[in-house]
This record gives C-alpha cells, structure tokens and sequence, in this order.
C-alpha cells in the first residue's frame, strides 16, 4: 500500500538534521586552538620515563642517567656533558657510562 502524498508536501521538502557536533563560535575555536597548541607543544617535548625491571627490583633510568652526571662531575667539573651514553647491567646492578666519546665509568643501583 503506498501512502498519498500530498500537494503541500511535495512542493515543501522537509529538512533533515545532520547529526554531529554544532559549529563552533569565533571565541570557542580560539579557545580549542590554544588547547590543541598546548597539547602539541607537550607532545613535542615528551620525556619518557624509563623503568627497569629487573629480579624484583624497579630503577629509574632518569635517576640512574643522574647519577652517571653526578659521578662524571665529582671527577671533572668544568667538563659539559654534551653526550651520554649508558650501558646498564642488571645482572651486575651496575651501569656503564661514556660521557662526551671518551670518559668512562661506573655507577652502582
């Protein structure tokens, strides 16, 4: 059975609703962009925290990096670190450290 349509609604289409989000106003999309802008520049400069797991025990990589600095500056204090790179043996509860390509040494977790 087809329903008769009428006159009226033939000449005069309903309009139907988009589903979806409502535009925003000029404020609400500045407002978003300084949001987006903040959460990119964080993006940007993520730092990671490195945790290593090991026979039940938990070492923070930051904190071990640390100490490597730490331990290179008690020998060499006017030195800047501008390379460091660390060699870390759980099985030893030591990591190795070479900082600037040529000094060398140790620090125990």
């Amino acid at each position: 059975m087809r329903r008769k349509v009428s006159a009226k609604e033939a000449v005069e289409p309903t309009e139907k609703k988009r589903p979806g989000r409502k535009p925003m106003t000029a404020e609400e999309r500045e407002a978003a962009a300084k949001l987006r802008a903040a959460e990119k520049e964080k993006a940007d400069n993520l730092k990671p925290v490195l945790i290593l797991q090991y026979q039940g025990a938990d070492v923070d990589m930051a904190a071990l990096a640390e100490a490597a600095k730490a331990d290179f500056r008690s020998q060499k204090k006017r030195t800047l670190i501008t390379d460091l790179k660390l060699y870390v043996k759980p099985e030893e509860h030591t990591a190795y450290y070479v900082i600037n390509g040529s000094a060398k040494g140790k620090v125990s977790f």
